[in-house]
This record gives C-alpha cells, structure tokens and sequence, in this order.
C-alpha cells in the first residue's frame, strides 16, 4: 500500500531532481532504496503532517486552553490564515528534517571514511612491500572495522574481476562516498597504476598527509571548544537565569503596585507622595513574559546552533542537531529557575 502511495506521490517530483540530487544524494548514503519510492514515501509523510498543523487551531489549541486556562481563539479569515501558516510550516519543517538526516548519514559516511582512511592506507602499502599485486594488497587489506570503505573496496575488487580495469573501478569508489580526499586519493593512485613508480611509498606518503591533515582539524575543533562552552552556558543557563529573574521582578512590581493602589484613598502625605511608578499599571504582565520567555530559549537556542556549527565545520547543518537538545535543556532549567527564584524572592510579594 505505502509502496503505492509513494510511486503516486513520486510523480508530483521533477524526474530531474530524482535522477540526480536525491539518486545521488542515496548514493552517497549508502542506501539501496529506489530514489522514486524514497523521495515519494517522504513526501507523502510530509503531506499528513502538513494535514496535522492545519488542524491543529480545532484539536491542540483548545486543549491548551483547558489545561492552562489560556484564552487563544481565532475567528474569521485569522483563523484560516494561521491554519495555512501552520500547514506549510509543518509540511516545510518535514522536509527540513529529512533533508538534515540524509545529510547527517552522508556526513558520517564521509567523517568516518577520512578517518581510518591512513590506516587502511599504511596496510595497503605494508601489503606491497611484501610482495603483493595491487590488486591483492587492496583486497587483503579489507577489514570490517573500516566500515564503508571495506564495503567499497569490495564492490571495486569484483569489478575488477570481470571487463573492467582495477584502475578504473577504484577511482569509481570515490562516486559513492561524498569525501574529496578519498576521491582525490583513488584517482592519484589509478593514475600511479598506469604510469608505474613505487606505489608502497606514495600510498605511505599519502597516508601521512591524510593524517596529518586530520590532526590539524582536530587541533582546530579543540582550539574553539572554549568559544563553544561559552555560548551552551550564556543560553542554556545565563539566559534562562535571567529570563527567570525579570519574569520574579514583574511578580514584585505587581504586588507592590497592588498594595500601594489599596492605600490610594489615604489621605497621608507620605502615601499621597510615595512612589510615581508604583501608581500606574504594568503593560507587561508575568504570564507574558513567561510566554517570552519560553520563545527566546527556543530561538537562542537555535542561533546559537548556528553560530556553533559555522564555529566547529563551517556549516549550518553541522550545529543544527544540537539545537533541540539545547532548547531541551533551556526551557527545563527555566522552569526551574522559575520556582527557585520565586522561591527566594517569596518574601518581598508578603
């Protein structure tokens, strides 16, 4: 049935954009999957939640307003624009995310075939020093513990076995995991096949390269871990702490304000003359501010994701995964700071 749906769903896609950014895009994942049904299951899923955000002001708003004894109504063409509003933004948040994941799958791939890539490369190398073929010293250096990279020097080495040169099925592999440096390396050692030389000692030089090159990036990671502990702790507690603190002053002021307007009808010159701030109203109330509160952890959080994944890899997409565990954290400890500090200013509303 979903099969069908998706291939219904899959039509409503350019043939262009399946056959190559979300073919590709499953290449480099690693997934078999057909690219029609993939991109059409997901777009079917991101359809129903679209349905759920438009009907969300006739099922999560009411509900809302029964447990927490709020007052949010819409009427009119403000009630179809907000279920419009919420429709696409559920429908584009849908897709958002499962762009973000393929992404974060590519990602992995990538991070983990750079990393053990020197290794396999010195095994590679110790391979021919032996006296091995190029052929079987790649072969023979296949272990499980080097994850993709195992998988597609597999797939080239029977390849190989058939029409197709060795040469040619190693640059091949580069097609499937989306690293330049993996890349770049089959092509330079295809190259080093035809043109002969002493391939141990350029897999080793390039080995160490490799290496070193990723050495420097962890050294660059560790050197702004300080600027990344400093912006968790300004949003998931300096911020919340804050917000905590003006939300508990609003409660004071109101109080104060309360008890003076009682004593407006006095006749004492020093009541007369108190304070002028304490006689008008707050335009801002507390549970207002709490409602502020609770957006500005949410939005902190997700800009200071940003910021930290621009920081760590140059790339938004690198920090938004941490951007709800980081709201998570906010909003709880602002719930937190809420009752501990009404707590300890209880004595100035008395």
């Amino acid at each position: 049935m979903f099969e069908r749906i998706s291939m219904v769903f899959s039509l409503i896609i350019p043939k262009k954009m399946v056959d190559t950014k979300i073919k590709t895009a499953l290449v480099y994942a690693g997934s078999r999957d057909d690219p029609k049904r993939w991109a059409g299951l997901r777009l079917f899923i991101a359809t129903l939640m679209s349905a759920i955000g438009f009907l969300i002001p006739f099922s999560l708003i009411p509900l809302i307003n029964v447990l927490f004894g709020t007052e949010i109504f819409f009427e009119g063409i403000i009630a179809l624009l907000v279920m419009i509003g919420l429709a696409f933004f559920f429908f584009v948040l849908t897709l958002i995310l499962f762009y973000l994941h393929i992404s974060y799958v590519i990602d992995g791939r990538k991070k983990m075939v750079e990393n053990i890539l020197p290794d396999f490369l010195y095994l590679v190398g110790n391979n021919l020093k032996s006296g091995m073929s190029p052929f079987y010293a790649f072969r023979s250096a296949v272990r499980p513990e080097f994850g993709p990279l195992s998988e597609e020097i597999k797939i080239a080495t029977q390849k190989s076995l058939g029409v197709e040169s060795f040469s040619d099925a190693l640059k091949e592999i580069g097609l499937r995991i989306d690293s330049k440096v993996l890349n770049d390396t089959t092509k330079f050692f295809a190259q080093a096949l035809r043109s002969g030389g002493h391939l141990a000692q350029l897999i080793e030089t390039t080995a160490s390269d490799i290496k070193q090159t990723n050495k420097l990036k962890s050294e660059l990671v560790t050197s702004t871990k300080m600027y990344t502990m400093f912006i968790l702790f300004v949003v998931i507690i300096a911020s919340p702490m804050l917000l905590a603190v003006s939300v508990q002053f609003l409660n004071i002021l109101g109080t104060i304000q309360s008890q003076t307007s009682s004593l407006g009808g006095s006749t004492d010159a020093s009541v007369a003359g108190g304070p002028q701030f304490a006689s008008g109203g707050i335009s801002i109330t507390p549970e207002f501010m709490t409602m502020v509160s609770y957006g500005i952890v949410i939005i902190n959080s997700f800009l200071a994701s940003i910021f930290i994944g621009l920081l760590g890899g140059g790339r938004v997409r690198d920090g938004l995964k941490y951007a709800p565990v980081m709201a998570g954290i906010g909003i709880v400890l602002l719930i937190v700071f809420l009752t501990g500090i009404g707590g300890l200013l209880g004595g100035f509303t008395s």
